[in-house]
């Protein structure tokens, strides 16, 4: 059976060998090797002329330049084999690919097999497939399959039948195969994988995409281009939150290279404008997303109390992490809000061991894995969030309780510490001797219903939105995505989370204010990864899981801004009779507005109207009519609100660029004139 490699080339003399070497030393020789030169400038065809007399299946291509994505597309045309894969010109392929991948993806009869990479950099990153399943899938059944995989094609084998009949070709735009692999993997019938790391990826070589700083200008176009398919083949409803993982994604992983990993180097032209691609990529979201997500927090500061796994999902659902400006991380809520060591001093005395390696966790004296562990059992030895803590500079703080599992350590009466794995590492044998409190334990309980109602009433007074994240402990672990192992301690697991249950269900009596956020609509994706890099504790979760909660985290912020939202706009009907909102993106909007205000239907009604648009331009009123000045953000959730609840008769929208039933299409066609549009909306 024969496979097809295609290798698109330009300018990579430098590398070029090694990687044609690497394919035609592979272990499974029936190939064709698809040399396609896309008018490389460089000693490129010489070399590529080289292979093509040294070894038979090689063919050489040359063309002009036209990029990637076309030479791809050639490659594809001209494929003899039964199977495809992609290697790029600067990487090297280990000497078993072919040979594994293809009998992985002729045992499971799949469309697409996914294997595992290495990034080669400044050092060799050894990758394995963090989603993965044991057996293959279709996007149809498991949607998690558009959302999870990498938008690249250099670590994919396909059916060459299968790219043919799916008549999907291959753009010149930059993340050409962001389009291409999300439009292959909704039609493919079956998609398996193979974990194991077989391609070499050289990120970091001068002129690939990682380095190309200024084509980072053009991946809004790619990823606009994705959404507008799947809008036009009406496939955006439903794959709505895999498109915007990819969207995020994609941008985030663009803006921490820029302002955050050194090792790509970027420009400080590049640096500089930093801000701009931040705002350019949250409008972006906001504007494909506001129905489903608000961006609006996404230059808000965050306030953290609570587990390592919180941090990650907070992490996980800001572009910019800086906006984490507090983590209260390996804390429990009664230690936070405890006395701390120093105030002790005026009670009960403790002991000069216990005192000396407390004292030591701020002057050095302690060693730690790094200096975020200090960070954190600093701040809880300290008592940080309960004397320090500057609330007022927060605009939300974000809790979840899986800290509480941890044992407390009474240091003296009114007086506890968090006994947590960053507190262990660090080693803390002169705590032996202090009297330990476990999570299941009446004095535990009672505890926490003397210090969680302080933590209520310190972040109502400095009035911070609450978001409840209602993580618990994970009863199975794996390294797949469809089968699981229960861990050896469950029953003692289970009976954690029931008194994390209580736990929860007690802080929402403290803070029935909050915001709350679970997983009830993702639960199979509750399990540990075995390769979380801070091991298979039932304390961590799996990147999907954590990037699902991200996302409910926003829906919940989003539900309590549109409930604010909609009782005040319930009110404003009250008092209105006609509630009108002009479109954000509507193009003609100031036009609209000044011929609605100029209506002989606007100067003549009886009834009470309010008209919303953002803007900047003052209109006189007229009649009943009043015009309130909104926010493009403020107008985008008002039009959500209009979608989802439509929620009274007495709201209508202006727009010419709605599609459905809209009066403006009417006056277009000449079926009517625009004074009996107003008088159609006003009725």
């Amino acid at each position: 059976m024969k496979v097809s490699v295609i290798v698109p080339i330009y300018n990579t003399e430098k590398y070029l060998d090694q990687c044609i070497e690497s394919i035609v030393s592979q272990e499974y020789a029936d190939l064709e090797i698809l040399l396609i030169n896309d008018g490389s400038t460089d000693r490129s065809g010489n070399i590529c002329r080289k292979w093509e007399a040294l070894d038979a299946r090689v063919r050489y291509v040359e063309k002009e330049n036209e990029g990637q994505g076309i030479a791809r597309n050639l490659g594809i045309r001209l494929a003899a084999g039964e199977y495809i894969i992609f290697v790029d010109s600067d990487d090297y392929i280990e000497r078993e690919l072919v040979g594994r991948v293809l009998n992985r993806i002729t045992e499971e009869k799949a469309d697409i097999c996914v294997y595992a990479s290495n990034g080669i950099g400044d050092k060799v990153s050894k990758g394995m497939l963090e989603y993965k399943l044991v057996e293959g899938s279709c996007v149809k059944e498991n949607k998690e399959l558009l959302g999870r995989q990498t938008p690249i094609l250099w670590d994919k084998m396909f059916s060459t039948a299968f790219l043919r009949n799916a008549d999907i070709a291959m753009s010149n735009r930059i993340c050409e195969d962001l389009v291409y692999n999300a439009r292959l993997c909704i039609q493919a019938g079956k998609i398996c994988f193979l974990d194991s790391p077989l391609y070499n990826y050289r990120y970091l070589r001068e002129g690939n995409f990682s380095t190309n700083y200024q084509r980072y200008f053009e991946v809004e176009e790619s990823i606009r281009e994705l959404n507008e398919i799947f809008q036009r083949e009406g496939n955006f409803e439903e794959y709505w939150l895999q498109l915007y993982e990819i969207s995020f994604t994609m941008f985030k992983d663009i803006l921490f290279r820029i302002r955050v990993k050194k090792e790509y180097h970027a420009p400080a032209e590049i640096k500089s404008r930093y801000p701009n691609f931040f705002r350019s990529y949250k409008s972006f979201l906001s504007r494909w997303f506001c129905r489903y997500l608000t961006m609006e927090f996404q230059e808000k500061n965050f306030l953290l109390a609570g587990s390592y796994s919180l941090r990650v999902i907070v992490h996980s659902m800001l572009l910019d992490e800086e906006f984490l400006r507090a983590d209260y991380a390996a804390g429990s809520l009664v230690s936070m809000m405890s006395d701390s060591y120093e105030e002790a001093a005026f009670g009960e005395a403790i002991d000069s061991k216990v005192s000396a390696f407390l004292e030591g966790i701020s002057s050095g004296g302690v060693k730690f894995k790094n200096a975020y562990r200090k960070r954190c059992v600093e701040q809880d030895v300290k008592k940080h969030f309960r004397r320090d803590a500057k609330l007022e500079e927060m605009d939300y703080a974000a809790v979840d309780l899986l800290e509480e599992i941890s044992d407390l350590i009474k240091l003296r009466e009114g007086c506890y510490i968090t006994d947590s794995a960053f507190l262990q590492e660090a080693g803390a044998d002169a705590l032996d001797g202090c009297e330990r409190i476990p999570f299941l334990s009446l004095e535990r309980r009672r505890l926490f219903q003397k210090y969680a109602p302080l933590f209520a009433e310190k972040v109502r007074k400095a009035k911070i939105p609450v978001i409840v994240v209602e993580n618990y402990l994970c009863e199975k672990h794996s390294g797949y995505y469809d089968r699981f192992t229960e861990y050896d301690a469950i029953e003692w697991i289970r009976e954690a989370n029931r008194e994390l249950e209580w736990c929860y269900g007690y802080l929402r009596q403290c803070l029935p204010e909050a915001l709350w956020a679970d997983a009830s609509e993702f639960r199979e994706l509750m399990f540990t990864h075995d390769d979380f890099p801070f091991g298979m504790e039932s304390v961590y979760y799996n990147s999907s899981y954590y990037q699902r909660m991200a996302v409910r985290v926003n829906q919940a912020v989003r539900e309590g801004q549109e409930a604010v939202m909609l009782k005040t706009l319930e009110s404003d009907i009250e008092k209105y009779d006609r509630i009108f909102l002009i479109r954000e993106d509507e193009p003609l909007k100031e036009k609209l507005l000044e011929a609605f205000l100029a209506s002989q239907a606007a100067r003549k009604t009886k009834w009470k109207v309010l008209v919303l648009a953002d803007g900047e331009n003052k209109y006189a009123m007229g009649g009943g009519v009043e015009y309130r000045q909104i926010t493009k953000e403020y107008a985008r959730r008002l039009l959500s609100l209009y979608h989802m609840y439509e929620f009274s008769d007495r709201f209508r929208l202006i727009s010419t660029v709605e599609a459905c039933g809209n009066l403006f299409h009417f006056a277009e066609a000449g079926l009517l004139d625009a004074e009996e549009v107003w008088e159609a909306l006003l009725c």
